[in-house]
């Protein structure tokens, strides 16, 4: 049994009817980080939060949570030690402390805890003096961050938040965040968040892992485009493109680049990489702790850069740059 693992998944599967929604041989995902799951609507994401949180157990397989093996019978008891918050959370008809304090009064947590609780994780999402209000009368915003209250007074071991920056506006989005570092920098909680935004997700997390059909692909999803393998099978083309493969012996319709693993620079550079591309940049725009960059040369790309660096090249829309990857940098699925 692996050390450090949060989860250990071993050839589980979902499915709903006869439809195979989730097929798992093999997953750790480590304890003590921050983890994202991403993917496209209908990829598995939710399917596998609710695995994770023990709300629907595996058609086959096993899981392990903080290396003991989880029995169907003792599923509530591992349930108790992992919060969830909903893509589209329910809140009830009443106030917003009654409403985090729910929670606490079905576990049978004391009074004064209770409400030392409750206010406290209040004060983290932004929403003190907030305790009196209607919850239906809350913005949307306010009611995502209530929700996520209401989970982060239970204290759990883990986080798992599905979709948390939907619907939120850009105050809600960057307290969100900031709660997510807080929780795993100060207490060591593991939090998994599922989103269909990529680019954000690996700006924000220490681990992404991609769901494609249902299945774990190694790629990260962010620059995915659909080809084929030229007959020598060194490159790669799509409609508008052709990406150096090296000896790869991979195969697949679907590439992808890690974001991250793009240089941008002004000028062409002289190194190792052998695929550079020129392209345009057509967007910039700010990721959680990092800078989103799109160059348009001739498929869209993604690039994910530092601020800092973002600063040093004095980049604005309009500018001819140069994208330079290494064909590691390269995965097929």
């Amino acid at each position: 049994m692996t050390e450090g693992a949060a989860y250990i998944l071993e050839d589980v599967t979902f499915a709903y009817g006869e439809r195979v929604a989730l097929e798992v041989p093999r997953l750790e995902i480590p304890r003590g980080k921050v983890t994202a799951i991403v993917g496209a609507n209908g990829a598995g994401k939710t399917t596998l939060l609710h695995l994770l949180g023990f709300i629907e157990p595996p058609r086959t397989g096993r899981i392990t949570f903080f290396d003991k093996d989880v029995a169907p019978e003792e599923a509530l008891d591992f349930r108790r030690r992992v919060g969830l918050l909903l893509q589209d959370p329910y809140l009830f008809h009443t106030s917003v402390l009654a409403n985090v304090e729910w929670g606490l009064k079905l576990r049978r947590v004391p009074v004064k805890e209770r409400r030392e609780r409750a206010m406290r994780a209040l004060e983290q999402v932004g929403l003190s003096g907030f305790e009196r209000r209607a919850a239906p009368a809350l913005s949307g915003g306010e009611s995502k961050r209530l929700a996520l209250a209401r989970v982060l007074a239970l204290e759990t071991d883990v986080l798992l938040l599905d979709e948390p920056m939907s619907h939120m506006d850009r105050e809600s989005a960057g307290r969100t965040e900031q709660v997510i570092r807080e929780l795993n920098r100060e207490r060591g909680v593991s939090v998994l968040l599922a989103s269909p935004d990529i680019l954000w997700a690996q700006a924000l997390t220490d681990n992404v892992l991609s769901l494609h059909d249902g299945k774990i692909v190694p790629a990260s999803l962010a620059n995915v485009f659909r080809g084929r393998i030229t007959d020598a099978g060194r490159s790669f083309e799509t409609a508008k493109i052709s990406i150096y493969l090296g000896d790869t012996e991979a195969a697949g319709t679907h590439l992808a680049i890690d974001p991250s693993a793009i240089v941008l620079s002004k000028e062409p550079l002289t190194s190792s990489m052998r695929n550079t591309l020129h392209g345009r940049v057509v967007a910039i725009s700010e990721e959680a702790a990092k800078v989103r960059v799109e160059v348009d040369a001739g498929e869209r790309f993604h690039v994910l850069i530092t601020k800092k660096s973002l600063e040093t090249f004095d980049l604005r829309l309009g500018d001819e740059v140069c994208l330079s990857f290494k064909s590691t940098a390269v995965k097929l699925f």
